[in-house]
């Protein structure tokens, strides 16, 4: 089931991202409204909230297209991430781990839900 689940969220996390210092984008990256399935089951929902967190403290850029980095987190109960590791393009996941570290990711909206959750990997591979 941690697999899955590491799996979904690499999908669900699929973001572009490039190092801050380099862009020249000043804004965050702005969501695209999705359509979304009448019944969402709530993990699915949760992972969408924390790309949409973090997806709020990237920049995008050019310069990290074709890299990637995993990052491996550790989340509490309240939503706080209290260990990351990236392995990867060096650059590329210091730009992840700085978006995680700033992310206002919210609580799980329930125990299932943050023990399918609390510690997973996010794949970072800008298109």
């Amino acid at each position: 089931m941690k697999k899955l689940t590491s799996v979904c969220l690499g999908c669900l996390l699929f973001v572009s991202a490039c190092s801050p210092h380099k862009s020249t984008r000043t804004q965050p990256i702005e969501l695209q409204p999705q359509e979304m399935a009448p019944f969402v089951d709530k993990t699915t929902y949760y992972l969408r909230a924390i790309q949409t967190a973090i997806q709020r403290k990237f920049f995008i850029g050019d310069n990290y297209r074709g890299k990637t980095c995993d990052v491996t987190i550790k989340m509490s109960k309240d939503g706080l991430i209290y260990d990351a590791q990236g392995s990867g393009y060096p650059p590329l996941c210091e730009a992840a781990l700085k978006a995680i570290k700033n992310a206002d990711i919210p609580a799980p909206p329930d125990d299932e839900t943050y023990q399918r959750i609390k510690k997973t990997i996010i794949t970072f591979q800008p298109d």
